[in-house]
């Protein structure tokens, strides 16, 4: 699996980012400990998790994502080789919502002992808080930098004028900034003025910004849970826009050129952008990553691209 480097880190990660959502809930840990090893055995590195996962499944109170990956971290005796991703911000049990400095000092410790490793590549801020001032979050993930618990921190979920802000505190008070950005994004463009919140979208503003910062961009539910390979799975409301049938029809056109799937396609399409995108996907079963892994064998032309990236464009007033 062909491997970039993460922002200006010098640090370099897998092309695509295996997402652990389900893993200890709606997956098992024999299920999810498989699904591991054939991220691993396909030359993958880097794992994406949270500390509220899977909070939102009927099975899941939080924290079970991590505690299955810590599990089989302990079991195959990985963890140097691994890139890991977590996240704090979303309140869970009894720990509150937010990004108030107590809250990130000791989410990080739990989040360090249910993964069974005394430090983080990589913490994301899960969505932003505006109600906990942006020095008080800074300071507290740069405190976890110096103190050698964290290598790395994030955004999810933010809007591009708020990571400047940030980028603005951090190079005043000469500390580390958001390194990274996670945001929702998929290729079917979701309808101007559609609200996903707390989720953020990576739009042109955000594109633009990150662009010119040098800060990677990491895509999350790329592949809208299934909805463009299943046919039992609608295409969710917010992306059902005036170019969506124009977008799917190209989407087809160039899978069938390549006798690839429409996943497959999503996600080499991502890949294929300079600078690249990086997904994040996850899968059910072995046979959806078999599917998914399959993308890195896609090789999209200059013309299969500007198809992809053209398509639908007049119908709609966003920029591509």
């Amino acid at each position: 699996m062909k491997k970039i480097q993460l922002s200006q880190t010098g640090v370099e990660v897998s092309c695509l980012c295996l997402g652990t959502l389900r893993f200890g809930t709606r997956n098992n840990y024999d299920q999810s400990a498989q699904l591991m090893d054939m991220y691993v055995e396909a030359g993958g590195c880097f794992i994406d998790t949270a500390n509220c996962y899977d909070q939102w499944c009927s099975q899941g109170k939080g924290g079970e994502s991590e505690v299955t990956i810590g599990r089989w971290l302990r079991e195959r005796g990985l963890r140097e080789q691994l890139f890991i991703a977590t996240k704090v911000g979303f309140g869970y049990r009894d720990v509150p919502d937010g990004l108030a400095a107590s809250t990130i000092i000791s989410e990080c410790e739990n989040s360090l002992r249910r993964l069974g490793t005394d430090y983080i590549d990589l913490l994301y801020a899960h969505k932003d808080d505006l109600n906990t001032p942006l020095e008080e979050t800074l300071s507290a993930f740069n405190k976890l930098v110096k103190d050698g618990k964290i290598r790395f921190f994030g955004a999810s979920n933010y809007l591009a004028w708020r990571l400047a802000d940030a980028d603005g505190i951090a190079s005043q008070k000469g500390w580390a900034s958001f390194t990274c950005v996670e945001q929702r994004c998929t290729y079917l463009r979701p309808n101007p003025g559609a609200d996903l919140s707390p989720q953020q979208i990576i739009d042109q503003n955000l594109m633009t910004y990150c662009d010119a910062r040098g800060k990677t961009m990491l895509p999350y539910t790329p592949l809208l849970r299934g909805a463009y390979v299943r046919s039992d799975r609608p295409i969710p409301s917010p992306y059902r826009g005036p170019d969506t049938d124009v977008r799917l029809g190209v989407l087809h056109e160039v899978a069938q050129e390549l006798g690839a799937t429409a996943n497959q396609v999503v996600l080499a399409w991502m890949m294929h952008r300079q600078p690249p995108l990086l997904p994040v996907f996850s899968a059910r079963n072995p046979e959806q990553m078999k599917e998914n892994l399959g993308a890195l064998d896609i090789a999209l032309s200059a013309e299969q691209m500007e198809r992809l990236n053209q398509a639908g464009h007049c119908l709609n007033d966003e920029p591509v």
